[in-house]
C-alpha cells in the first residue's frame, strides 16, 4: 500500500506530466495556427498577382510569397511596399526584359547582380538575350527569351537579389525616398516620377485588407505617406 509520500509524490509527477503534455499541445496548436495564418497571406499575394497580370503563369511564383515577406524584414520594409516595387518594375512580368537588359521581377542587370553574389550566391547567367523593352508583348518571343534569362527570371531569385541591393543602398542612403531613386538608375534617378509611382502603388495595395501590410489599420493613405506623396 502507497504510502501518504509515495501518493504525493505520484500526483506531482502526474501533474507535471499533464502540465508539459499541454505545454507541447499548446506550442503545437501555436504553430499549426501560425502555419494556416501564412498559407493565406501566401494565398492572397497570388491572387494579387493573378488579378494584376492574368497571364502570370501562377506555378513560376508558387515560392514567391515567402520570398517576399522574408526578405522584406531582413530589409525592415513592410511585404507591401516590396510588393509594390514589384509591380511598378515589371508589372508581375517574371521574363520581362528591360532596355538596357535588366531582368525579371525587379528588373536587376546581370552586372549588379553580380556584385551581390558574395552576398546571395551564385546564379545562371542570361545567354543571348537582346535587349527588348517589352519582351511580354509578343508570347513566343517571351518563351523564347525565358529559356535564356538564367535564374534572374526566378521570381524568388530576382526578389532576394533585389532586396540585398536595396539593403546595401540603405546603408548609405537615410530615407526610403532615396534607396528607391538609387534602385531604379543611381543617385539622380532614371525615372523622375519613379518613387512617386512606387509609393503610389503602395498607397493601393494598403486599401487590401488580406495582404496583410504593415499598415492595413489605416485603410486610407495615412498622413505621412500623403506627405511623401505631395513631397515627391
Amino acid at each position: 500500500m502507497l504510502s501518504r509520500h509515495s501518493k504525493a509524490m505520484a500526483i506531482l509527477m502526474l501533474s507535471i506530466a499533464v502540465a508539459a503534455g499541454g505545454l507541447v499541445l499548446t506550442r503545437h496548436v501555436i504553430a499549426v495556427a501560425g502555419e494556416a495564418d501564412a498559407e493565406r497571406l501566401n494565398r492572397s499575394i497570388l491572387d494579387y498577382i493573378a488579378q494584376k497580370n492574368p497571364q502570370a503563369p501562377i506555378r513560376a511564383f508558387q515560392r514567391f510569397p515567402e520570398a517576399l515577406v522574408a526578405e522584406a524584414q531582413k530589409s525592415n520594409l513592410d511585404h507591401c511596399l516590396v510588393l509594390a516595387q514589384a509591380e511598378v518594375e515589371s508589372e508581375f512580368h517574371q521574363d520581362a526584359v528591360g532596355a538596357a537588359g535588366e531582368i525579371g521581377l525587379f528588373q536587376i542587370l546581370p552586372s549588379t547582380a553580380a556584385i551581390m553574389e558574395p552576398v546571395v550566391g551564385p546564379f545562371k547567367r542570361p545567354v543571348g538575350v537582346k535587349a527588348v523593352r517589352d519582351a511580354k508583348s509578343d508570347a513566343k518571343s517571351d518563351a523564347k527569351s525565358a529559356r535564356d534569362l538564367g535564374d534572374l527570371a526566378d521570381p524568388v531569385v530576382s526578389t532576394k537579389f533585389a532586396m540585398a541591393y536595396l539593403r546595401d543602398i540603405m546603408t548609405r542612403r537615410s530615407s526610403v525616398r532615396d534607396a528607391l531613386t538609387e534602385y531604379n538608375g543611381g543617385p539622380a534617378g532614371r525615372h523622375p516620377y519613379y518613387y512617386r509611382m512606387v509609393m503610389g502603388t503602395y498607397v493601393e495595395i494598403l486599401e487590401r485588407s488580406e495582404l496583410r501590410c504593415r499598415f492595413r489599420e489605416t485603410p486610407k493613405p495615412s498622413p505621412v505617406l500623403t506627405t511623401l506623396l505631395t513631397r515627391a
